[in-house]
């Protein structure tokens, strides 16, 4: 009777020590989960990230200085986020493993007030399954991921992911 259960505990412990060995797959933001955490270094000093914005819709777009289409999409975020100014929106931009004296450059020469988070290890970039710059994402306020965009924003104003379009979807999201 025992012999006739040695296979089965081995079979069993072979699957076990199999399972262990797999490969695990990253886990990325997923629309309609909650979006992973962002605590990173501010370029100006300090540090910033989501669970500061609690109760704000927010934006949150990776993008690093030598991005070209990063930098001619720079001028409109900053126009969405003078805009949406008085509402509760938070704009977050996340440089990918640039020193903040690159990213300060950058900031003035394209007048950019913008705070801007340094991922320097592109840690908080992988945990987003940022593959291209820039990448975009909208957050509710309750912090559930709605929309992601890898790519850059759209240019006509009636396209999904233009500037215009994206107000749109940001104000419709804001608690009134």
């Amino acid at each position: 009777m025992r012999l006739g259960r040695l296979p089965f505990f081995v079979t069993l412990l072979l699957l076990a020590v199999a399972a262990a060995c797999q490969p695990q797959t990253p886990e990325f933001a997923k629309v309609g989960q909650t979006a992973p955490s962002i605590s990173l270094p501010l370029a100006d000093g300090g540090t910033a990230g989501l669970s500061d914005q609690r109760g704000k819709v927010v934006l949150v777009n990776f993008w690093a200085t030598w991005c070209v289409p990063c930098r001619s999409e720079m001028p409109a975020l900053q126009h969405l986020a003078n805009d949406l100014g008085s509402e509760r929106f938070s704009l977050l931009l996340v440089d990918l493993q640039e020193d903040s004296a690159s990213v300060n450059s950058y900031r003035h020469d394209l007048g950019i007030t913008l705070p801007v988070l340094l991922d320097a290890e592109g840690n908080v970039t992988r945990t987003y399954g940022v593959r291209a710059l820039p990448a975009t994402f909208l957050i509710d306020s309750k912090g559930t991921l709605v929309r992601q965009r890898l790519g850059p924003l759209a240019e006509k104003s009636d396209q999904e992911w233009s500037p215009d379009w994206l107000a749109n979807e940001i104000r419709a999201l804001i608690p009134k």
